[in-house]
């Protein structure tokens, strides 16, 4: 495919639509927790209702974009990048009945780490489950289903299972979600300073991704087991009781609880540190970007590209300006010595008003389809073909040597 710098800063404008979004069926910290591993060591959350349905519909509607249909070369790039994600979805759609883009509101995963074997875990999924969902996904497994009430599971073999409690799809380790499906399962309790206690204050804040990391001994001793000497990483291994990370559509979070005050000043100090690196990779771009820009008028008619370049700049600049902050967003950092306990919010209005990464969705577009372009016919170069070297002349009564 041959298109250039137009085409690509115009679908770097198209996709400008994609966001964080909010989900009015995200759940309480207690139902997203309500079948989570009581002494998991990891936690994790992804609030899928919020981030797939709305940047799924701007996706499907790239292509109808007038700017985008009006290059005739990116429009099919578009479709193709579309098709190649419709079709895994309509697959699964007609196998099991779960539209992927629609039907899954919210994920919640837990794993507790076991010496010498693969970790116990369960996964819990909100969406809109039957249990005919069951019985069809039981089906491509050619396996038997399982009645408990009005709940259903199978075995899916390899030490794993599916099921279904009320309208809760759950899987994982085949004993862990038998025991879940019985009518006496109880809900796990939250205490403060567990990592279910860390992950339901987490949720409590509508985050759109959070992980929660408290390892036991046991999982401690696997961990630096396979890292040799001593360094910072063992160290935070070593010392930490639980920590916790969060992304919400305004800004990022983290907490962590430490062993002893040496520690929690250590750590207060990095994330001062993480802070000021992070306002600056706001503004180095910006600063780069607008050098870039205001150079680029002394190489007019130099390059057919560059000149696509200076007759865009206002696009190109609107592009960093949307992807990027200023640098000025708020944080708000706590340290508890009593609790040895340090919280860390940092807001802005978007997400990539604290993290510049918030324009990494646009980059993958890029990226995408710089590789559509490569996979295709070769661009024309503007460089002449290398000039093939003459052949060596042969010496009169040499055989040729054998390769």
């Amino acid at each position: 495919m041959s298109f250039g710098m137009v085409e690509l800063i115009t679908l770097l404008m198209g996709i400008s639509g994609f966001s964080v979004g909010t989900n009015p069926n995200a759940p309480t910290p207690q139902a997203a927790l309500e079948y989570a591993m009581p002494d998991a060591d990891v936690v994790a959350y992804a609030d899928i209702g919020a981030m797939v349905p709305g940047n799924y519909k701007v996706l499907t509607n790239l292509a109808n974009q007038p700017q985008i249909k009006a290059s005739p070369e990116l429009a099919k790039a578009v479709r193709k990048m579309v098709a190649e994600i419709e079709g895994p979805r309509g697959l699964v759609k007609g196998m099991t009945g779960i539209d992927l883009a629609t039907d899954v509101s919210d994920v919640t995963a837990s794993l507790k780490i076991v010496p010498k074997r693969e970790p116990d875990f369960v996964v819990a999924v909100h969406g809109k489950f039957t249990a005919a969902t069951i019985d069809k996904v039981a089906k491509l497994a050619s396996k038997q289903t399982i009645k408990v009430g009005a709940n259903v599971w199978f075995d899916a073999g390899d030490g794993n299972a599916i099921g279904l409690k009320n309208g809760v799809m759950l899987a994982g380790s085949t004993q862990l979600v038998k025991d879940r499906m019985a009518d006496t399962w109880k809900a796990p309790a939250f205490t403060a300073g567990t990592n279910l206690g860390t992950a339901s204050d987490a949720l409590g804040a509508k985050p759109v991704f959070a992980l929660v990391v408290g390892l036991s001994q046991t999982a401690r001793t696997a961990a630096l087991a396979d890292i040799k000497g001593q360094n910072f990483l063992t160290d935070m291994i070593k010392r930490h009781k639980v920590w916790s990370f969060t992304v919400h559509k305004d800004g990022i979070g983290w907490t962590w609880t430490d062993s002893n005050k040496t520690g929690l000043d250590s750590m207060a100090q990095i994330c001062d540190g993480a802070i000021d690196i992070l306002r600056a990779a706001q503004i180095a771009p910006r600063g780069m970007a607008k050098i870039a820009l205001g150079a680029l008028d002394s190489y007019k008619g130099t390059n057919k590209q560059i000149d696509d370049l200076v007759r865009r700049k206002a696009d190109i600049m609107k592009i960093v300006d949307m992807n990027t902050g200023d640098g000025q967003f708020k944080a708000q950092v706590d340290k508890d010595p009593k609790t040895l306990k340090l919280s860390v919010r940092l807001t802005g209005k978007t997400l990539s008003e604290v993290v510049p990464a918030g324009g990494l969705l646009p980059l993958g577009g890029f990226a995408y389809l710089f590789m559509l372009r490569e996979s295709g016919p070769k661009m024309e170069s503007s460089m002449p073909p290398p000039t093939p070297l003459p052949a060596p002349a042969k010496k009169q009564g040499t055989a040729p040597k054998r390769p």
